[in-house]
């Protein structure tokens, strides 16, 4: 069964005897799809390390949030989800944070990626590779995963060959098809006061 486009921006709240904590989700698609591979550049732009985008933004600049990552969820099987997860930092708001991953996000429909962080991204990729093969049971998950998932054990090889090709260009014509409000669901936790 596939899941039907949404029609709309959805938003839940949750009141709760919690810390703030806010959840931008975007419908995306899986492998083979070659858009996976551009979330995966994406994830690593906007919240890999304390150089990502989001990251140098929200925690170091504006001092927004404590926080910040992006994942896909729930799993990679099936088309799933790329969510930013952030945290307020008090005394700021969720709506705060939300406005300016929100402002991040344009800006990634509009700035072109540089070439330092695309080779910054392969670097990493490149270091991830050889720490997850260190061992044998690294080298076995990893097979086993990937066969699992996309269906070969061939994309431990081919995904920073595929991910190399990536471009600017692929970047912003997939934030502006997938970063859009109708095509989110934003999830926070609001404290009882």
């Amino acid at each position: 069964m596939e899941e039907p486009a949404q029609s709309g921006e959805k938003r839940i709240e949750v009141i709760g005897d919690a810390e703030p904590e806010l959840m931008v989700g975007f419908h995306k698609p899986t492998l083979p799809a070659p858009d996976d591979y551009v979330f995966d550049v994406i994830d690593m732009l906007l919240t890999n390390g304390r150089t990502s985008r989001l990251y140098k933004k929200l925690v170091l600049e504006k001092k927004l949030a404590t926080s910040v990552s992006s994942f896909g969820a729930p799993g990679s099987r099936y088309p799933n989800l790329f969510i930013i997860n952030a945290t307020p930092r008090a005394p700021h708001t969720v709506p705060e944070v939300e406005a300016a991953i929100d402002e991040e996000l344009e800006r990634l429909k509009t700035e072109p990626m540089t070439r330092d962080e695309l080779q910054q991204i392969l670097n990493h990729l490149e270091f991830e590779e050889s720490r997850q093969m260190a061992s044998n049971g690294g080298l076995a998950r990893n097979l086993t995963e990937y066969e699992a998932i996309a269906g070969t054990w061939r994309y431990l090889i081919e995904h920073r060959q595929k991910v190399a090709t990536i471009t600017a260009d692929d970047v912003m014509r997939v934030a502006k098809q997938y970063f859009t409000r109708l095509n989110r669901t934003v999830g926070f936790i609001t404290k009882l006061q």
